[in-house]
């Protein structure tokens, strides 16, 4: 039997989240090098294991699969946080120069775009 709800497409939130940091990045290239740098860096932190967390989350469907589907979202988290942990511990020890404030800055920053583009994806399918 198929599953009568369709999984909303939430793999296109990576992709604007992207195009918006691309779009900020270029932006703030001319005023300083680091500041750009460490934006990108920091929205990179933010989009990459959620991206991860969303694949594994959506990989099953239908109430039939519903241990399937908690067994993905918790690993999705795990991984998450992980990658989360690794990526900022891997930035911290080995980027020379780093602006931590404008790093931090673009990982809030793509948490809150991610919101509003979720918001607003999920809002066709309630």
């Amino acid at each position: 039997m198929k599953a009568t709800i369709k999984v909303p497409p939430v793999g296109r939130i990576a992709l604007i989240q992207l195009m918006i940091l691309f779009i900020a990045v270029v932006g703030l290239l001319p005023v300083d090098l680091t500041m750009s740098c460490s934006l990108l860096i920091g929205g990179v932190i933010q989009i990459g294991p959620h991206a991860y967390f969303t694949r594994w989350t959506f990989r099953y469907q239908g109430a039939t699969h519903t241990p399937k589907i908690l067994r993905a979202i918790y690993w999705g988290e795990t991984g998450k946080i992980l990658l989360t942990i690794v990526l900022l511990g891997l930035t911290f020890n080995y980027v020379r120069p780093l602006n931590v404030s404008v790093l931090f800055l673009g990982y809030g920053a793509m948490v809150i775009v991610q919101w509003f583009c979720a918001a607003k994806v999920l809002s066709h399918y309630g």
